[in-house]
This record gives structure tokens, C-alpha cells and sequence, in this order.
């Protein structure tokens, strides 16, 4: 019985095969889609995971109010102290693990080759709290010597060509060739997994970084500290313990700065599962990098990513019951025989249901195949390193065979439902009208191209406020500009004048600047009003390297000895704040930690983005202080900038010959911002050009059919005089009407949908009228280019022949 119901089904479909196809194809490509989108939420879910000591290991947090009444911002760092006391003093506290570096690069050489290698400073307890394999080593003991380093597998392989290295000699090359310290390997551990937060090259130990800088302040926040806690712990009440620990061991520190800085933090402390690391990240720094913890994401990003696979996977079953309902009417005349022969309407049912199976695992087999052919280009455009045996996952296999089975219900049961009610009497004798003028089907085509639409303009949308982004007057010029920062030291303006000496003989670089941005905002207080404002320690070259105009008067010139200590420029946001209306000559009092005396306005800078067009421009104050700037701004040649960076490193070893120097573009620093947000508009617009892809060949099949089942119709019209546009016109407007219900319905839900993600910038686009007659005119043209080239094919028939194959 089996073998003679497959026997008809691949008849069937053999038959029917253009229509098999157009479903296949259609299935698979969606399949593909929804395929890769949970490949992808699975590698983003199985970050830190791996670790044996999940879910008993947590991140400390740190949540900073730095004004009474101020925001509070948390971060995952803490200083030195944390990880020691609150192991010494909380019980539930089991071990803990220091880690810093992340955003740290130097150049090590060994067996005469050098690489820069990204180092970790780390405890001893590193290999007992996280579980990275240990290829060589003891490691309770490779961590503890001062002198001693762990390197990785790639890094071994890379500096020595093999894996026996326990022993030999790493050394840290300083900028101007020095050799700097020495240290021997005593393990080599297996690389990091791409699905972990902690990416490096070399493990040191933490008593080699505190030989030269051991610090005791509990208000400091630059490393991770990670604990394990005992498996019955109460996390809230280990929370607690850590916040009565700090009062009474920072009591001191926090008094001390109250009294010399008027600086009184409120500082609280929390725990974050690691598991939660990736996808709730606690950034504080621009460069995503934080205590050596890396790959932070965004998880509204996969659930998009996974909604539009599904719009697209949705339009590929509209397709497939739209196609078999159309073809239903050439299978009328075998329905109604295998009724009148004895088959029930169950049988019938479950033969309908195994072609659509059937065509369904096709469809399967070809997605998979579309996975292992896409997953390059795909982990290129979401940065990803996903390779096809993840697929043999048993997990994920068990999602695929639901995936399957969910897809051919879908697109199988309602066709197959519908042929199955057919009478014998009427189809044998009647020619019922399922396509074309179908409401369901008609309904099925409207959600198609409504979905098409939506996603149309979204990406008209996300394109047009990112190319704003990148192309908006930021009032200020970043390109041809180098940032870098030199060493905090106890002779940092002489380190200033040495550096501004030697550049200013290098041909390449135009101007040099020394400034800081002092972050947060502070309370400022200015023609008896309180504002908040953020400060910098600029210089007098820092407005002509970066381009920023002044709106009034003058400059900040430390030739003047009252401009050294007196006076600070504002922008036209702290004029506006303050309500200054002749805002030259006027006093404020900075935030008492900065400065104990009024400073005098000198000038009014023209408002600048110093940060990202997420945030609204801030009131600003920058002052001199030549004693503690330790930013550097260089501005080169855009004809020799190869040649300008290799005097600027040159003139840097010179005067710091143990530090590697870190640099950046600042447009490039600028274009990392919206680093995420540019990936995820490569990856929309590719899955829009699919989804509108799909809606052409379901229109292309549905138009076939239709045309098909009027040929007798046409025929007629064109005895009776209708010319070819007559009748392309005439078959038009059964598919023009869902396509226009559909952009009807889907312009209101993508102008809500993309309005509230422009929320997320303050400086954004209007949606204009044009993105919605754009996508709107797109799907028209579509459908209209589809089913003309189709209708007119049948049209140009002579009329003979149409009646005679009628």
C-alpha cells in the first residue's frame, strides 16, 4: 500500500514538476534562513559555558553613583583589593580569580621571531576557576612564579614551531628594540574557544604586574575579578556581605577622598553569572574590551535575525499552498475518480500530506546544502567562526526534525484538507475556480508581500539613518587625526614638551595636541544655576587639530599666565543650559574637585559630537591643565601617513622605551560605534533581496497557473476584439489587489516598528513619505513585471489554439 502511494506521489510531482520546483526552491531558501539563524542564536547562547564550574561562577560588578542624586552606571571591573577580602572574608566564597588586559598589546620575541601577542595578567587560581585545557604544565604551579608565563597553543606554534617549549625563554620587546623583561614558559595552554568572553595569547602571573604596580584603592575599576561560589550560596546575601565589607575596609579611602577631593562615591557591588557575560555586557570602554573580557552582544540582534528567517521561511509555505491550491483544479477529475473507486478522504489526506512531505525533505536536503555553501560569506558578515558540523548537534537535529515536521503541516494539510472536501459529482462534471479569485489564497499573497514590504522599508530606514551617521557634520574634522596616550608620570608636562619638540621635525605631522576627557558628567554651577557638564584638559592646538570652530571670541592661550588657571571655553550647549545670553566675561564655578576658584568665560566653542549620535551633545567646559593631560592628538599628512606613523612610534620609543604604543584613526574609532548596527544592515538587506526573491517566484507560479486555467477565456476575448494589453490588464488586477492591501497594511507596522528604533539616536532621520511609495511602487512593479510577462505570453496565443487545447 506504502510503495503504490509513494508510486503516484513522485508521478505527481514528476507531473507537476515546474511547480515542485518553484516550491523547493522557495522552502529551501527559507529553510536555509531559519537554519543559519539558529545556528547563530546557539553560538551566541553557548558562550562561557564550557566552563566546569557554571553556574556557581560570577563576575563581580561594580555600580558607581559619583554625585548624590547622579546616574548610576555598572561596569564588570574592580580594582586590586576585591578578590583578595572578599575571599578572606566572605565564607560562601570559594576561590577567585583576578584577570586584566583585554585592550593590552605588546611585541614578544622568541626563537628570533616576534609577534604582537595580546598577554593577561591573572592569580594562580586561573586553571581552578575557569577550565581551559592545560596542554602542558602543572597547573597548580605554572602561574605562581613572578617570572613564569603560560603561552597558547596558536602562540607556541606560531614562535616556535612545535609545542615543547616548557622552559625557553620569552622576552617583551620594547618600541625602540630594547629587550625588556625575561620570562620562562612553564606550560602551554589549548587556545581559547571562539565561544569565550576571555580571548588571549600569553598568561602571566598577577604578582609579576603588582611588582610594579600594587594597588590598594577600593575606588578603582580597571580589571575583572571572578569568584566561585559555594553551590548552596544565597547570591543576594553574598551581595550584602560584599557591601558591608567595603564600608568598613574603604571607610578610610572614601573619607580621606571626601576630605582632599570632595569625591564620595556610592559604590555597590553585584554579581553577574558568567553564562550572562556575552549577552549582557557591562562595557565602560569605547573599545568593547573590559578586564580582558571580549565579544560582547546585543541578543535583541539574534531574535531579529531569527524573525525574518521566519518571514521569509512564512512566505515560502504561503507560496507552497498558494501553488497546490492553484494546481488543485488539474487534479479535480483524479479526486473525484479515486472517490467514486472506494478512497475516504483520509486516505486522501494522507496522500497529499506525503507529497508535500516528500517535496518538504527535499527541500531539507537542499537547505542544508545552502547552509554549508553560505556559512563563509555568512560568518564574514556576522563575525562569527561557524562551522557545518555544528549542524550534527543532537540538540539541534532534534530542533531541524520539528522545524520539519511544523513546515510540512503547514504546507500540506490545508491544500490537502481542501482537495480532499471536492464531491465526486461536482468535480466530474464542474470546473471549480480555486486560484486567482481565491480569498484565502488572495489573503496568503497579501501577507506575503506585506511582510516583502516591511522589510523593504526597514532597510530603507536602517540605510538611510546609517549613512546619515556616517556622513553627519559631527562639527569637528577626525579624519587624518591619530589618538594615543602617553604614560601618567611625575614629569608628564616635560613628557609633553619632549614630544611636541620632536614631532614638530617630522614633515609628515602637521600639529600635535594634549588633552583628557575627564568622562561623567559634573555639577557646575553658573549665573546661580546648577548644571551638568562635562570637562576636558585641552591645550591651545586642540580646537585647530580637530578642526572645531569658535562661535565667540578667542582661544585658551597658555602664553597668558590667567588662561593657565583662570579662564575655560563652553560650547553653545553649556550657553544654552545656563541661559547665558552674553556668556563672554561671565564666571563659573567648576565641580570642587577640578578647581577651587571661579574660572572666566573666554570664548564659545561651536557645538562638536564629542561622543556618539545616540546621545544628545552635553554642555562642556575645557580648561588647561598642562600637568595632567595625558591624551595626544597628532594631526598627519593624508599624502604620508605611512611615513607619519612610523616617526610618531619612533619619536614615542624615544621617550618612553619600555611602553608599545597603541594608536587609532579617529574616524575609525568613530565607525566602531556603529560597528554592530552597520553588520546588521548587510544582513537585512540580504534577507529583504531573499524575501522579495521568493514573492517573484511565488507570483511567477501562481501567474502560470492562473493563466493556464484562462486559456479558453482569452481565446474568446481575443475573437471578440481584446488586444494583449486588454487582457495583461485583465489578469493583473486579481494579484494587484492583495499587493496593494498589503502595503496598506504593512506601512503603519513598519513606521511604528522603525520609529521606535530611531528612538535609540538623538540625532536621527525623519521617515519621509518616499520610503513608504518606494517599497510600495517596488512590490507593484514586482508583481506587475511578473504577471504581465506571463499573461502576455498566453495573450500572444492564436486564439485557435487556445480554444482547441481548451
Amino acid at each position: 500500500m506504502l510503495q503504490s502511494y509513494l508510486k503516484i506521489a513522485f508521478r505527481t510531482l514528476w507531473q507537476n514538476r515546474l511547480y515542485s520546483v518553484i516550491n523547493v526552491v522557495g522552502l529551501s531558501v527559507g529553510i536555509a534562513c531559519v537554519l543559519l539563524a539558529i545556528l547563530y542564536i546557539k553560538d551566541e547562547q553557548s558562550f562561557d559555558r564550557f566552563h566546569e564550574r557554571n553556574p556557581h561562577l560570577y563576575r563581580i560588578t561594580t555600580t558607581l553613583t559619583e554625585t548624590k542624586g547622579g546616574l548610576a552606571e555598572t561596569n564588570g571591573g574592580t580594582g586590586q583589593v576585591q578578590g583578595p577580602t572578599f575571599k578572606a572574608q566572605v565564607p560562601e566564597v570559594q576561590d577567585y580569580v583576578r584577570v586584566m588586559g583585554g585592550d593590552i598589546q605588546s611585541t614578544f620575541v622568541a626563537n628570533q621571531k616576534s609577534s604582537i601577542l595580546q598577554p593577561f595578567f591573572v592569580d594562580s587560581t586561573f586553571f581552578n576557576v575557569f577550565s581551559f585545557r592545560l596542554l602542558s604544565g602543572n597547573p597548580e604551579t605554572a602561574l605562581r612564579g613572578a617570572g613564569t608565563v603560560v603561552v597558547t597553543e596558536r602562540t607556541a606554534r606560531k614562535l616556535f614551531n612545535s609545542l615543547d617549549v616548557i622552559g625557553k625563554v620569552l622576552l617583551e620587546d620594547g618600541p625602540s628594540g630594547r629587550r625588556l623583561g625575561a620570562s620562562i614558559i612553564t606550560g602551554v595552554v589549548q587556545d581559547p574557544p571562539k565561544n569565550s568572553s576571555l580571548q588571549f595569547d600569553l598568561l602571566f602571573p598577577f604578582r609579576f604586574m603588582q611588582a610594579s604596580f600594587d594597588d590598594t584603592s577600593w575606588l578603582n575599576s580597571y580589571l575583572s575579578t571572578f569568584v566561585v561560589l559555594h553551590p548552596r550560596a544565597d547570591v543576594e546575601k553574598v551581595v550584602r556581605k560584599f557591601g558591608k565589607v567595603y564600608a568598613i575596609h574603604a571607610r578610610d579611602q572614601v573619607a580621606e577622598n571626601r576630605k582632599n577631593y570632595g569625591f564620595d562615591p556610592a559604590i555597590q557591588y553585584g554579581l553577574q553569572p558568567m553564562t550572562d557575560i556575552h549577552l549582557q555586557p557591562l562595557y565602560h570602554r569605547e573599545n568593547n574590551r573590559e578586564g580582558g573580557v571580549t565579544n560582547g552582544s546585543n541578543p535583541v540582534f539574534s531574535y531579529i535575525f531569527l524573525g525574518i528567517s521566519a518571514f521569509i521561511l512564512l512566505m515560502a509555505t504561503i507560496n507552497f499552498i498558494n501553488i497546490s491550491l492553484a494546481n488543485s483544479l488539474k487534479r479535480t477529475k483524479e479526486i473525484g475518480v479515486r472517490k467514486v473507486t472506494g478512497s475516504s478522504r483520509k486516505l486522501i489526506i494522507v496522500q497529499f500530506l506525503g507529497e508535500s512531505a516528500i517535496l518538504c525533505f527535499i527541500a531539507f536536503g537542499m537547505a542544508v546544502l545552502l547552509v554549508q555553501l553560505a556559512l563563509p560569506v555568512f560568518n564574514q558578515l556576522a563575525t562569527k567562526a561557524i562551522v557545518f558540523r555544528q549542524i550534527l548537534d543532537g540538540w539541534l537535529l532534534l530542533y531541524f526534525i520539528v522545524l520539519l515536521i511544523i513546515n510540512v503541516f503547514l504546507s500540506g494539510f490545508y491544500p490537502a484538507f481542501v482537495l480532499a472536501k471536492f464531491k465526486p459529482t461536482e468535480v466530474l462534471y464542474n470546473k471549480p475556480r480555486l486560484s486567482g479569485r481565491n480569498g484565502f489564497g488572495q489573503t496568503l499573497v497579501m501577507i506575503q508581500f506585506a511582510l516583502s514590504v516591511f522589510l523593504v522599508i526597514a532597510t530603507t530606514v536602517f540605510y538611510y539613518q546609517m549613512d546619515y551617521v556616517r556622513t553627519k557634520d559631527l562639527g569637528y574634522d577626525p579624519y587624518q587625526v591619530i589618538a594615543t596616550y602617553i604614560p601618567s608620570s611625575k614629569n608628564l608636562k616635560g613628557d609633553q614638551a619632549f614630544l611636541r619638540s620632536e614631532l614638530a621635525n617630522e614633515p609628515s605631522i602637521r600639529q600635535v595636541s594634549f588633552y583628557s576627557d575627564l568622562g561623567g558628567s559634573y555639577e557646575t554651577r553658573v549665573a546661580g544655576r546648577k548644571i551638568e557638564s562635562r570637562y576636558q584638559y585641552i591645550d591651545e592646538n586642540y580646537l585647530s587639530v580637530l578642526g572645531i570652530h569658535l562661535k565667540a571670541r578667542r582661544n585658551l592661550l597658555p602664553n597668558l599666565h590667567s588662561d593657565k588657571s583662570d579662564a575655560v571655553l563652553v560650547n553653545e550647549a553649556f550657553v544654552k543650559a545656563a541661559g547665558l545670553e552674553k556668556p563672554i566675561g561671565k564666571q563659573i564655578r567648576l565641580h570642587e574637585n577640578f578647581s577651587q576658584k571661579p574660572l572666566t568665560i573666554v570664548g564659545v566653542m561651536k557645538d562638536f559630537h564629542a561622543r556618539s549620535l545616540r546621545e544628545r551633545i552635553p554642555p562642556m567646559a575645557l580648561f588647561i591643565r598642562e600637568d595632567e593631560a595625558s591624551g595626544m592628538l597628532v594631526k598627519i599628512d593624508k599624502n604620508r601617513q605611512q611615513e607619519a606613523i612610523t616617526s610618531l612610534k619612533k619619536v614615542f620609543g624615544r621617550a618612553y622605551s619600555s611602553i608599545e604604543m597603541d594608536y587609532a584613526f579617529l574616524d575609525e574609532v568613530n565607525a566602531k560605534g556603529y560597528e554592530q548596527e552597520q553588520k546588521w544592515l548587510r544582513i537585512v538587506s540580504y534577507a529583504t533581496g531573499l524575501a522579495l526573491l521568493i514573492c517573484v517566484i511565488g507570483v511567477f507560479g501562481l501567474a502560470k497557473l492562473a493563466t493556464g486555467q484562462r486559456t479558453k477565456e482569452i481565446g474568446v476575448r481575443k475573437v471578440l476584439g481584446a488586444t494583449v494589453l486588454d487582457i495583461v490588464t485583465l489578469l493583473s488586477k486579481d494579484f494587484l489587489k492583495p499587493v496593494l492591501a498589503a502595503i496598506a497594511l504593512a506601512s503603519p507596522a513598519a513606521a511604528w516598528v522603525m520609529g521606535s528604533w530611531l528612538q535609540n539616536f538623538v540625532y536621527r532621520v525623519e521617515i519621509q513619505w518616499w520610503m513608504f511609495a518606494g517599497a510600495g511602487l517596488l512590490a507593484i512593479g514586482v508583481t506587475l513585471l511578473t504577471v504581465s510577462l506571463q499573461s502576455a505570453k498566453t495573450a500572444l496565443l492564436n486564439p485557435v489554439e487556445s480554444l482547441r487545447r481548451e
